[in-house]
């Protein structure tokens, strides 16, 4: 049986051989006789397959032990990994953990690599939006893999993180953090080149363990896809009034679920906490907290992760050697000018520009200096700069045309108001 994203193979068997772990993988199934022989310790984990339990026959019925209060054995939980059922397989990796229960490991990475994505990229759809409820349970029981995997420091390879990266950023961040840097520096630019804009968390991580060990293609495209958005506020002559925006942004979070262990689910962010652990560190340390839920979490709205204009100028600043303050240039600067004539007002949009576009040469040429850019992207690589034109004269006013002499990597958006 197959589904169009997840996985949960059956395993039938592991053979050892003396240069790693040989898995045979038989044909995806939903359930084995071998459920027959589970039990949980616990009264929760009793209803948990009290509906599964149901087709069991009663000879089925009478094998499972009595005593609930004893750990599962170490059969019981590799049945339940390799059952193919989410929700056991949720349970077997929390139980793993839970006993540290390192013979496991073998098919906890089986199970991670088998990952197919859930997500459609290209689909222009929020991420996970469209999942059915057998794919978020796939996906809330990977997430107790992958977290067992973490808790118990297990290095995991490199084409099975980028099968991960698009259903469990967050962990696989981690997992891409603790690599060494001839094994994360390749993976991590292919993250930070491909990864599509939802997976903002992995990218931002990608770009910071990068900028550690900088390479000059990623600094030249860190540099050249920085878009600075410059507001240009056009007035009528004389003394002013103020203006403003702002938003919110709403967490919401979801009961508990009966029947389903509490796993660890990751959060990332630049503000340190007690209960934070370092995942990468640099000009903005990036920390990971984790807590326990019974579904997978992901990100939450609101959180600084991110890879924006303003965080690809800090990292510059941080391989520079140089705090950001010290960056002569913003990525949202706003300049104010008084409209007397349209001659005048274009001779001044030009003078900003070219102001603008001088800074990024001189920071273009302290990078090549360093060897971080070569000479060709240092007179070529520079970020895009869109005038934004916000007129705040009074009305029946000229409205003021786009301008066509403007450099390169210059574009011209107005915006009523």
């Amino acid at each position: 049986m197959m589904t169009v994203g997840g996985y949960f193979p059956t395993l039938p068997g592991i053979t050892s051989y003396s240069n790693g772990i040989h898995l045979r993988v038989a044909r995806m199934r939903w359930w084995s006789p071998s459920l027959a022989e589970v039990h949980m310790p616990l009264s929760c984990r009793s209803l948990c397959i009290a509906g599964l339990a149901a087709t069991l026959t009663p000879c089925a019925l009478a094998q499972v032990p009595a005593a609930v209060d004893s750990s599962p054995s170490e059969i019981t939980l590799e049945s339940w990994l390799r059952s193919g059922e989410p929700r056991l397989v949720a349970w077997g990796a929390h139980d793993a953990l839970a006993t540290h229960n390192r013979n496991l490991i073998p098919d906890l990475l089986s199970l991670a690599s088998h990952w197919r994505p859930l997500s459609q990229p290209n689909s222009g759809s929020p991420p996970h939006s469209e999942l059915s409820a057998q794919q978020s349970e796939e996906r809330d029981a990977m997430a107790a893999v992958l977290d067992a995997l973490i808790q118990m420091n297990v290095p995991v390879p490199a084409d099975t993180l980028r099968a991960l990266a698009p259903d469990l950023g967050n962990d696989v961040a981690i997992l891409l953090s603790r690599m060494p840097d001839e094994d994360s520096g390749p993976l991590s630019l292919d993250f930070y080149r491909s990864l599509p804009e939802q997976a903002y968390s992995l990218r931002y991580v990608s770009a910071a363990l990068l900028a550690l060990h900088p390479r000059p293609e990623f600094v030249a495209d860190l540099f050249a896809n920085i878009r600075v958005r410059a507001t240009i506020i056009v007035v009528d002559p004389g003394p002013q009034g103020g203006f403003g925006s702002a938003g919110c942004c709403g967490l919401s979070s979801e009961p508990p679920r009966e029947g389903w262990p509490e796993t660890g689910q990751y959060s990332l962010s630049t503000q340190k906490s007690d209960a934070a652990s370092l995942v990468v560190a640099g000009i903005d340390p990036i920390y990971a907290t984790r807590t326990l839920s019974t579904a997978y979490v992901g990100d939450r709205c609101g959180t600084d992760i991110y890879l924006g204009p303003n965080q690809r100028l800090r990292l510059i600043a941080g391989m520079l050697g140089v705090a950001p303050e010290t960056i002569p240039w913003q990525t949202a600067p706003q300049t104010t000018i008084e409209y007397q004539s349209l001659d005048h007002f274009e001779a001044a949009l030009i003078a900003f520009v070219t102001e603008q576009q001088r800074q990024y040469r001189a920071t273009a040429g302290a990078l090549a200096d360093r060897n971080l850019l070569s000479l060709a992207d240092a007179q070529q690589s520079f970020p895009e700069l869109e005038l934004t034109l916000m007129d705040m004269r009074e009305e029946n006013t000229e409205p003021i045309p786009r301008l066509s002499n403007l450099p390169a990597r210059v574009e011209w958006s107005s915006s009523p108001f």
